[in-house]
């Protein structure tokens, strides 16, 4: 008899310490992920960054490139988001570049690809999206990865059409990547796209919190991020379970430059990994050692090589 006690007061008390284990793992995670999301601004690095193509460098296109652009205002469904234009060099295809940047970054973080895309002859649109500065902000302060933002990229991808595209290349950095798949799942406009060009992309937001969990130790991080993702899609009606964009990029029947590095410590590369196995379409990979968008960084002349073939691969018309 005490030895059947024995045992179901350990079983209850194992049951309890999961129980716990959960329900406090659930709230710290649903901690995190706000915390991940939560929109702060964007501060210029102190010193500033001198080295036009560095993250963190500010300055518009004729201060870093001597390159003229213009000033302009894409109408998304919050309201008027400021964009760059910069004309391309030369004759001008009707394919327009989009740039795309990622979370906490700026339009200059494009500056890796501007010059390259310009000589190439692509018109490049480089856009603001909600809650960058000087675009409107969202009432719950968050980021969607992708799930809120990719109308914004709806509405910049109308813009260029507006202006005569006849198609678009899209280029995302991080979250960028994220708005890109999104739009690319939800928007009826996603076939003008002929192209698509991704830097350390943040395509699943539950595998990104996972890889930071699994850095910090916690067991079962996989089931903690599934239900604090829940908890936050309830009390902060964001579905932030749906930002997984895989699979539509995946399906993307069209040319795809993927780059990510293996030393990646904010985006796991079993993210690009996963996408690499199951895209259908002709596919580039650029496969370094490098941290979170440190490629063009670390490995300059590779990283320009990669991009030049690339658009020289690409059609001067949509392939519709």
């Amino acid at each position: 008899m005490a030895k059947r006690q024995w045992w179901r007061w350990l079983v209850g008390s194992v049951a309890a310490g999961a129980l716990l284990y959960f329900a406090g793992g659930t709230w710290a995670v649903h901690q995190l992920i706000v915390a991940l999301l939560q929109v702060e601004r964007v501060l210029p690095a102190d010193p500033p960054a001198t080295d036009t193509k560095a993250l963190g460098f500010h300055g518009d296109p004729l201060a870093a490139f001597g390159l003229g652009f213009e000033d302009v205002e894409i109408a998304t469904p919050l309201g008027p988001a400021p964009a760059w234009l910069i004309p391309a060099a030369g004759e001008a295809r009707r394919t327009w570049a989009i740039y795309v940047h990622g979370i906490g970054g700026r339009r200059e973080d494009g500056y890796r690809y501007l010059p390259i895309l310009h000589e190439a002859g692509f018109p490049l649109l480089m856009i603001t999206y909600r809650n960058d500065d000087g675009a409107p902000m969202t009432a719950d302060g968050l980021h969607g990865y992708g799930v809120s933002e990719w109308p914004d990229l709806e509405a910049a991808v109308d813009f260029a059409k507006g202006l005569g595209a006849t198609d678009v290349l899209l280029v995302g950095d991080s979250m960028g990547g994220a708005i890109t798949g999104q739009f690319l799942a939800q928007s009826d406009r996603a076939v003008s796209v002929s192209a698509v060009i991704l830097d350390s992309p943040a395509l699943d937001f539950g595998e990104r919190v996972t890889f930071a969990l699994g850095k910090a130790g916690f067991a079962f991080a996989p089931v903690l991020t599934a239900l604090a993702q829940q908890t936050v899609g309830l009390q902060r009606g964001l579905a932030i379970a749906e930002a997984v964009a895989i699979d539509q990029l995946a399906a993307f029947a069209w040319p795809v430059l993927l780059i990510h590095g293996t030393g990646d410590q904010v985006i796991p590369v079993s993210t690009g990994d996963r996408l690499l196995a199951r895209r259908v379409g002709i596919t580039t990979m650029l496969r370094t050692g490098a941290d979170h968008l440190r490629t063009s960084a670390d490995h300059p002349a590779l990283f320009d090589a990669t991009l030049r073939t690339f658009l020289d691969s690409l059609k001067t018309e949509a392939p519709r």
